[in-house]
């Protein structure tokens, strides 16, 4: 004769059964805060506006010819940095200007300063400069931000 009774089946104690049921809720909570806080995350400030519609103040001016990179900024607004988007044989890939190019200035173009150096694009088809701005926090910290892709600035190089 079998030990136990008729029908008895193993399932998952209760216990264990209500530990994951908790981790879940937890995980799924920790998911939408997260999502939240992105949405409506403190990009900072630049002229007294969000740092967000300070990018579309920029206006840049360049040119890519014989291996040296032209750029000046025609605008009101300070680039602290520039992001590069190298495009090309069905690839892309952004880098930082300063590592391209290691005369770009520390501070910087200021509203009417240019740069010129030069750039190596390996076998890129198109340049699109994304500027970054410095932007005060509302701690009242100094931080970078990075323009979207739409306010870059397109060379073609072909």
């Amino acid at each position: 004769m079998k030990n136990g009774k008729k029908g008895d089946k193993r399932a998952i104690s209760p216990v264990i059964a209500t530990v994951l049921l908790i981790a879940m809720v937890i995980v799924i909570a920790l998911i939408v805060f997260l999502w939240f806080r992105g949405m409506t995350g403190d990009y900072g400030e630049k002229f007294g506006k969000n740092v967000e519609l300070a990018c579309q103040d920029v206006q840049l001016e360049a040119d890519y010819y014989q291996g040296t990179l032209y750029v000046v900024n025609d605008g009101n607004v300070p680039v602290y940095k520039m992001n590069v988007k190298l495009s090309g044989a069905g690839s892309h890939s952004t880098e930082d200007l300063s590592t391209l190019a290691t005369d770009w200035p520390e501070s910087g173009l200021n509203s009417g300063s240019s740069f010129s150096g030069s750039v190596d694009i390996e076998n890129a088809e198109e340049i699109t400069l994304i500027p970054v701005l410095l932007a005060t926090s509302e701690k009242g910290n100094k931080k970078t931000f990075e323009c979207s892709e739409i306010y870059g600035y397109e060379i073609s190089v072909i």
